[in-house]
């Protein structure tokens, strides 16, 4: 399974300070089901909580997922700054789901090479990570 961010979400996240513990969180949570909305075609929109405002007052995202294979944060916003997504985003994402549809795991690697995708470390991996 890879847990991942598009380039556009790194950027984004990087200038939310928005962490990989945060997003850590945000995973085991929409793992257990909890998420806001199931927009179809393998994506859902997933709050998460922005330093000092919590998660009401914090982000939307939107992952891709698909079961077993793979979690890719693709978008986000503060809801300070917009309610939703647009007609038009909506449908730039629905696109780019399809096309995350059909990447294979040398596709996915030669992707993180690339800077095009970073990888989020799991749990037990974070935490092996941050006690080594």
């Amino acid at each position: 399974m890879y847990y991942l961010k598009n380039k556009y979400f790194y950027r984004w996240a990087k200038k939310q300070r928005i962490t990989d513990k945060t997003l850590i969180d945000a995973i085991e949570e929409f793992e257990k089901g909890l998420f806001e909305v199931n927009l179809g075609n393998h994506l859902y929109k997933k709050r998460i909580a922005l330093a000092g405002r919590g998660k009401s007052g914090g982000a939307r995202t939107i992952l891709f997922y698909q079961q077993g294979r793979k979690l890719i944060f693709c978008h986000g916003f503060e809801k300070n700054q917009q309610s939703n997504l647009s007609s038009s985003e909506l449908n730039f994402l629905h696109k780019l789901s399809n096309s995350y549809q059909v990447i294979n795991e040398d596709l996915i690697l030669e992707g993180i090479q690339q800077k095009k995708f970073f990888k989020i470390l799991k749990s037990e991996e974070w935490k092996v990570w941050k006690t080594a």
